[in-house]
């Protein structure tokens, strides 16, 4: 059934802390009946002083998260000088741990990390589930998230009011010329702190020391102000990692003081960054000055990662919550997320073997839950397609506090097969990924047919998800030794069957509900069902094709160039996607249904992800071959071994 046209795109209280109290009776009346105690002066006056005391306590507590927060490991600086009670004096009611635990998280709150579960066949599609006609239920209660953590994989292969999502900038000093204003704003208003909370990783050094070197101008500007003057701007200096360290005494005033903090900001090695505890924790520690001194609180996030997915999950509704009873508005600079995937790879070659390591950073994705596949026909996805989006978690909390998302631009020289593509903004409106609570978010898709099908579809065919790895993925690298070789590609074939069949049923059943994504009304999951669509049918196709060309090369191997150049060393073989067809007569209807379906959503969708991906598969081509793989040998320097960084 042919994908019809897409439809025209679209008109663009807390409650206060409840305290129980016990009736306990006083050790006079336990001792004798005839002490009248609580006719007695002495009672009364007791009973209105201690009243009075537990009134006055309750008018400075705030309430607390709906959960325990994430445990951080807490840094602070050494005291060099005495300074009075009412700058240091932070709050220490919360239990501060020596290393950061992984929260647990509620069944409410779990998401969609791990949708059907599955034996070691092939998943298997039940087309009732997702019948137009009857209640979809796609169980979505148990399931994990997409993210599986591996540290370094060599390359086998406002208050009261909605801030604005994200803002484009094009640099650090555009994005701070805006804070800035924001600032004069709040300060127009209150006393102000604004606590700067820094990414600790590696691949922030050089943002942080532009930070420090421009934050001079955002003071100047504000000191010119008349809401500027004197320390109606205070500020505090925090980063963090695994742990959290607050690297400012007491909020201050002094340029020089914070510019200094900023230059204490250590690296973590971990290659954890714990956003969202982070940011619980800073809170914690500056609420009660922030009381005390009655200022309105913003919070900056600097960071390139979009944080671990674990903290991400059982904190951000909290973080929120925290937020909007302590009047805090948060900014964000970060970048922009990958499209439909959390991650993307960072390359770094090994400064003395020459090896190419692919190391895993968070960065996405720009929705609750993903919506695009996981694979990319082969296996698990190593690309890193930009979204247009920041990520979820991080644009939904600037938006709920009155704060705002500043997408930096990418720096993307050293990102794994990057296509950073700049989209625009009034196209991208139509296309904006929902920031509604994920929990709100899981009743929505179970009700819905299309939102059921296409997700469904996506984490069953998720090779992130251990007990379907082996299915969904097809070897990359190949020994060079030729038995080995040959066992390897046996292994594989056996496995491409199971898989093939489930891309039969996906498909089937998809091309029997094209109506439902006719009928949607969002322009996003319409995209969503013809990406999708057009990919299962080229990775068919490629699947089919893997089995029957690596069948024709262990029939007559091809051999390593011999005329190749003596610091090229053989390593083994690779297997790639090419646009001839081995076996046309059984694929090229595949092929051409393929190319049909992608090159309408290039044209559809022209200027947005959705049109770059597409036009990604159908320029990889819809076969597969096995290709060579050398290894410059120039660049292996000596055997020393370095440990492997985690960014």
């Amino acid at each position: 059934m042919p994908i019809l046209p897409a439809a025209p795109l679209p008109a663009s209280s807390s409650s206060g802390p409840q305290i129980e109290t016990h009736d306990v009776a006083p050790r006079g009346l336990l001792r004798s009946a005839a002490h009248a105690a609580y006719n007695s002066i002495a009672f009364l006056t007791s009973f209105i002083f201690h009243f009075a005391l537990v009134v006055f306590l309750a008018m400075f507590t705030l309430v607390g998260p709906s959960q325990p927060p994430q445990l951080l490991t807490v840094i602070e600086p050494d005291m060099t000088e005495d300074l009075e009670m009412f700058e240091i004096e932070l709050d220490q009611s919360n239990e501060i741990s020596t290393e950061m635990a992984e929260a647990s998280m509620p069944v409410s709150e779990m998401g969609m990390g791990g949708l059907v579960a599955a034996s070691l066949s092939a998943p298997v599609l039940q087309e009732q589930a997702i019948d137009p006609t009857e209640t979809v239920d796609v169980q979505l209660s148990d399931i994990a998230m997409i993210s599986k953590d591996t540290d370094s994989l060599i390359q086998e292969i406002p208050s009261g009011t909605i801030g604005s999502a994200q803002e484009v900038v094009s640099d650090y000093q555009e994005a701070m010329d805006q804070i800035a204003q924001e600032l004069i704003w709040m300060l127009s208003k209150n006393k102000v702190l604004v606590i700067w909370l820094f990414d600790q990783s590696e691949s922030m050094k050089d943002d942080q020391q532009i930070i420090r070197g421009r934050i001079s101008r955002v003071y100047q500007e504000i000191g010119l102000t008349e809401e500027g003057q004197g320390d109606m701007l205070t500020t505090a200096i925090t980063s963090y990692g695994q742990g959290f360290q607050l690297l400012t005494p007491a909020p201050t005033a002094v340029l020089s003081e914070i510019q200094s903090a900023i230059d204490k900001i250590q690296v973590d090695t971990s290659g954890e960054e714990m956003s969202c505890s982070a940011i619980m924790e800073a809170l914690a520690q500056h609420k009660k000055y922030a009381n005390i001194a009655d200022r309105k609180i913003a919070m900056i996030l600097v960071s390139d990662e979009s944080g671990n997915p674990g903290d991400n999950q059982s904190q951000l509704e909290n973080v929120i919550k925290t937020a909007q009873q302590m009047d805090c508005r948060l900014f964000v600079m970060g970048r922009e997320a990958m499209f439909g995937y959390p991650h993307a790879h960072y390359q770094w070659r090994h400064p003395f073997d020459g090896e190419m390591h692919l190391l895993k950073i968070d960065r996405g994705p720009e929705t609750a839950f993903v919506e695009q596949l996981q694979t990319d026909g082969y296996g698990k996805r190593w690309d890193a397609m930009t979204a247009g989006f920041g990520p979820y978690e991080q644009v939904r909390m600037a938006k709920e506090t009155g704060g705002r998302f500043f997408m930096l631009p990418g720096q993307e020289d050293k990102i794994h097969r990057v296509t950073d593509r700049k989209f625009d903004p009034k196209t991208m409106d139509y296309f904006r990924p929902d920031l509604r609570p994920r929990a709100e978010q899981v009743a929505e898709i179970k009700g819905d047919p299309l939102k059921s099908l296409v997700t469904k579809v996506v984490y069953d065919l998720n090779p992130f998800q251990e007990d379907r790895a082996n299915v969904l993925t097809i070897r990359h690298w190949y020994s060079r030794n030729p038995q080995e070789m040959a066992n390897q590609v046996r292994k594989e074939q056996s496995e491409v069957i199971p898989y093939g069949r489930y891309l039969d049923e996906a498909i089937k059943v998809m091309e029997k509900n094209v109506e439902l994504r006719d009928n949607s009304v969002s322009i996003r999951w319409q995209a969503n069902f013809d990406l999708i669509l057009g990919q299962l049918y080229a990775y068919r196709c490629r699947a089919y094709e893997y089995g029957v060309s690596s069948e024709l090369f262990l029939k007559n191997p091809t051999p390593p160039n011999p005329d190749r150049a003596e610091y090229l060393e053989f390593r083994g073989w690779e297997l790639r996607t090419r646009k001839e067809l081995v076996a046309a007569d059984k694929t090229q209807a595949d092929a051409d249904r393929a190319k049909q379906l992608l090159t309408f959503v290039t044209q559809e969708y022209q200027g947005t992800p959705w049109a770059t991906r597409a036009a990604w598969e159908v320029k990889r081509g819809f076969g597969s071959t096995l290709v060579p793989y050398y290894f410059d040998v120039r660049r292996r320097k000596s055997d020393q071994k370095v440990p492997i960084p985690k960014l």
